[in-house]
């Protein structure tokens, strides 16, 4: 009875082999046909009956039809399985189309329709094109890099959280699937519970034209540092009073109309009804004005950061705050504010010389530097002597005393450079576009990883940004200046932390300032406690306004500092508005 059973089993098995095999289209080495799908689909059918190394080859050569036939007729030679189709897979896939690919999955997002199952298979079958063997770890990352940020976070705590083993891609989907059932659930629940959305959800870039009298209505200002420009004014879910006249006309209504158009057009219709809503079920609530309420119950200024008033009381108060000579007195000038969060250099983990390190990419460097005192403290032979002088693009020089062979080995992966020497560099090594464009290293900063590709650009490793080991502080300004038309001041400046363990620090000026023609000139600051002097330069044709604790930048120290001078970079525009440099120390 046994035997039987197994006859009909393989019986069947051989019927669907015959059936699949017949159907299997033949591959003549058209660019419309891919070799590797093509051999997948041999070894598949091959796995129906079990079938060895010589069965696969006698398929496959069966198969091959037109321009892959005649190829195969001049490489007769090729009687393994493992050979024919590693010859295939070189004479038929070409770099261009793996750098298609590769540019395919770098760019592939999950829509906002579109299912976590749809997006899992579309994004693994890229991986399988782009590489047969590829790593799990490697597809995992692809598929992180594309989900939907709302889902990112918690899937990849959720991935964390497994033993490594257990760090696959079908894990990965489920964890997906599951984070999305739940925030559809969520969804639902605020929807069923809350009557109302907040007035304005998105950050709102906007100056009124008309500055309404104390008894007017005023908006309380929440801030958050947008990228760009911009004052915020972001509705709460919880609003604070709001000054309410009850003897309000109609002109009031047109008024909130007129500064509702410049709210982005994404904010949905209803936002505006609840909002009338809200205000007609409070009657009888009494009047208030931001100077009668405690400081407690304000959000921070947007622009100095003091709680004692709000945003818009910037504008009531100071309406030339930012220039001192404003046409229009109702609509002072606008100041172009940006994310307190600097960009960093791109920082890696590495391995010079077989020491563990850490090292700066930089596009902007034609070649690679090594500090001299990290050069004493590894293995190294075959110095070179030789003097030279390299200028950066902001007249900063580096003195270089020599070169040196270094070994830079990235995740057991190793590389070769002919580095400079420096007697007074920055950071202990930075890997310039010699290193770059030799290894065919991508960078990719939304994935904060670089890449490491081979001649047929396929990725040969990849290795995460990391945080650089330093401190950064802001800098702010101590008191208010006013700093005439082409004028230059030496201010006091302190930073919010005691620098007591160090005596000198870099100090980087915020972006903002460049926008305004203001200019920080100093790269190197000596600091007593917590205070310090820096000299700043107005290049405007008008007086400019800094309020106490302006953020002016950051500082950054290591445990050990190098004496060095690097200027800030600023635009062509703006260098050319500097009138003249002096630097304090």
């Amino acid at each position: 009875m046994q035997t039987m059973r197994n006859s009909t089993q393989d019986s069947a098995m051989m019927i669907c082999y015959r059936e699949s095999l017949s159907n299997l289209e033949k591959f003549h080495g058209g660019e419309e046909q891919k070799i590797l799908k093509f051999i997948s689909n041999i070894e598949r059918i091959g796995k129906m009956i079990s079938a060895p190394d010589e069965i696969l080859l006698c398929m496959c050569t069966a198969k091959l039809d037109g321009e892959a036939k005649r190829w195969y007729d001049d490489n007769m030679s090729l009687t393994h399985w493992e050979t024919l189709k590693s010859s295939l897979l070189e004479r038929y896939t070409t770099s261009d189309s793996s750098s298609k690919i590769f540019e395919q999955l770098k760019e592939r997002q999950q829509k906002l329709d579109e299912t976590i199952t749809s997006y899992y298979d579309a994004v693994i079958k890229l991986c399988r094109e782009y590489d047969s063997a590829m790593s799990q770890k490697m597809m995992i990352s692809w598929l992180q890099n594309g989900i939907k940020d709302s889902l990112k976070t918690h899937i990849k705590r959720q991935m964390q959280l497994l033993p490594e083993s257990a760090r696959t891609a079908q894990a990965f989907l489920k964890i997906a699937k599951d984070e999305q059932e739940l925030q559809e659930e969520n969804s639902t629940e605020q929807e069923s519970t809350q009557p109302y959305l907040p007035f304005i959800a998105n950050k709102v870039s906007t100056t009124s034209k008309k500055i309404q009298s104390n008894s007017d209505e005023t908006t309380t200002s929440q801030y958050s540092p947008p990228r760009q420009t911009t004052y915020e004014h972001t509705k709460q879910y919880s609003p604070s009073p709001i000054n309410h006249n009850s003897s309000r006309s109609k002109s009031d209504g047109r008024d909130f109309c007129s500064q509702q158009r410049s709210i982005p057009r994404r904010l949905e219709p209803h936002h505006t009804v609840t909002y009338y809503t809200r205000r007609e079920q409070q009657p009888n609530r009494q009047p208030s004005h931001p100077s009668t309420q405690p400081d407690s119950q304000h959000r921070p200024c947007s622009i100095c950061q003091r709680i004692n008033h709000r945003t818009n009381a910037y504008f009531l108060l100071a309406e030339t705050r930012d220039g001192g000579h404003s046409s229009n007195k109702q609509n002072p000038s606008r100041i172009n504010y940006t994310s307190s969060t600097l960009p960093t250099p791109i920082y890696i983990n590495f391995q010079v010389n077989n020491k563990q390190h850490e090292a700066i990419i930089d596009t902007g460097s034609a070649v690679t530097i090594i500090n001299h005192k990290l050069l004493k403290k590894i293995y190294h032979k075959n110095f070179i002597y030789k003097s030279k002088l390299h200028k950066s693009a902001n007249c900063s020089s580096s003195n270089i005393i020599g070169e040196i062979e270094l070994e830079i080995k990235i995740q057991g992966h190793k590389t070769y450079i002919l580095a400079d020497v420096a007697t007074n560099l920055i950071t202990d090594l930075l890997l310039g576009n010699d290193w770059i464009y030799a290894n065919n290293i991508i960078i990719d900063s939304p994935q904060r990883h670089i890449f490491l590709m081979n001649e047929n650009r396929k990725v040969i490793l990849s290795t995460p940004f990391i945080k650089p080991k330093q401190l950064r502080l802001p800098v702010l300004l101590t008191e208010e200046i006013t700093l005439p038309s082409k004028s230059e001041k030496c201010i006091n400046i302190k930073i919010l932390s005691s620098m007591n363990k160090t005596s000198e620090a870099l100090f980087e000026p915020t972006t903002n300032l460049h926008s305004k023609a203001i200019f920080l000139i100093n790269a190197l600051i000596k600091v007593e406690g917590n205070r310090s002097r820096i000299m700043i330069i107005n290049a405007n044709d008008r007086q400019k306004t800094l309020s106490k604790n302006t953020i002016l930048g950051h500082i950054s120290y290591r445990s050990e500092t190098n004496n060095y001078l690097i200027l800030p970079e600023v635009s062509q525009v703006n260098n050319k508005r500097l009138m003249s440099t002096e630097i304090f120390f």
